[in-house]
């Protein structure tokens, strides 16, 4: 029992200290018509990394907004529609500050802390980027199985966003942000962000690759031997980049992608082809032979752009 006390006390105490440092975060006014109200730890972000800053501003020029409503993490991943420019959200960030200054004192402020996570872990930064990559990428394909290919095309980029804002905000900074739920991915310890930006996106696009092929279920052990084909003569960039896209969660490559999938690969195919109508470029099939990919990866380039990366 005084185990499970000091356990929850001491997770009460990291968020106190994780919260504080992000708090003491120099936050000057140029970007506040750019921040969503009462988002926790936004203003920040908007602050400290140029691709959520990048982010933020391509998804407002899509005519996306955001809606304050309760959205809890199991809502926001299964029910969010990923092909509408509006993302709710949780405005919790005075029940952050209050819980930072003062409610860690009281008796259960672990459960506090476990409720109000449960419904601001979902990263806006995340959303945002889903909603932008639709318009970059060439047409939705038609087949069940090709659509699946695409979404986790998709998704991958995505995900290699995610990795790109925790490698800008830094190994300590990153920790603390990912620990309080504002970011999905912290930032490598291989210190390629700080490398030429020539190496730096050789690193991405092998951490594309593999998260790819990682969400197309390839055996873990075979993803490095692929990714070596796939992108030759960076043996040492791959080996790196595909160890830290093996982080991701087995749980959502496993159960919570393919579910989600299963459920929405029709109507979202429907609402992209609405999205892309007036799009110029072909349909965008993915090989069904993950070691036949060539060009289409290039397309990551296209993004990384929009980016500024």
């Amino acid at each position: 029992m005084a185990t499970q006390k000091n356990r929850k006390s001491a997770e009460v105490q990291s968020f106190v200290k994780d919260a504080g440092l992000i708090f003491a975060v120099s936050t000057p006014k140029k970007h506040s018509s750019l921040l969503v109200p009462d988002l926790p730890f936004d203003l920040q972000l908007l602050n400290s990394s140029s691709v959520y800053l990048a982010s933020r501003k391509l998804y407002l020029s899509l005519g996306g907004v955001f809606s304050p409503r309760v959205c809890s993490t199991m809502r926001g991943l299964s029910a969010q529609d990923l092909f509408k420019d509006e993302i709710e959200y949780t405005p919790s960030l005075s029940e952050m500050k209050w819980l930072h200054e003062f409610g860690h004192q009281v008796g259960d402020a672990h459960d506090e802390l476990t409720a109000l996570l449960r419904f601001s872990e979902i990263s806006l930064f995340h959303e945002q980027n889903h909603r932008v990559i639709w318009r970059l990428l060439p047409r939705v394909p038609e087949n069940h199985d090709e659509i699946r290919r695409y979404f986790n095309f998709a998704e991958s980029l995505v995900v290699t966003l995610d990795m790109v804002l925790g490698d800008q905000l830094g190994p300590k900074m990153s920790d603390a942000y990912e620990r309080v739920k504002a970011i999905y991915h912290p930032s490598g310890r291989d210190g390629y962000v700080a490398k030429s930006k020539a190496e730096y996106r050789s690193y991405l696009m092998a951490i594309l690759t593999a998260t790819y092929y990682a969400l197309e279920h390839m055996h873990t052990a075979d993803i490095l031997k692929a990714v070596q084909y796939i992108l030759p003569g960076q043996s040492t960039v791959n080996k790196v980049a595909v160890k830290r896209a093996l982080q991701l969660s087995e749980i959502f490559t496993q159960i919570t992608n393919p579910q989600w999938q299963s459920i929405y690969w029709k109507t979202g195919q429907m609402k992209l082809k609405k999205l892309q109508r007036k799009s110029n470029e072909g349909l965008f099939q993915l090989p069904a032979d993950p070691l036949d990919l060539d060009g289409e990866f290039m397309l990551a380039h296209r993004v990384f752009d929009c980016f500024g990366l």
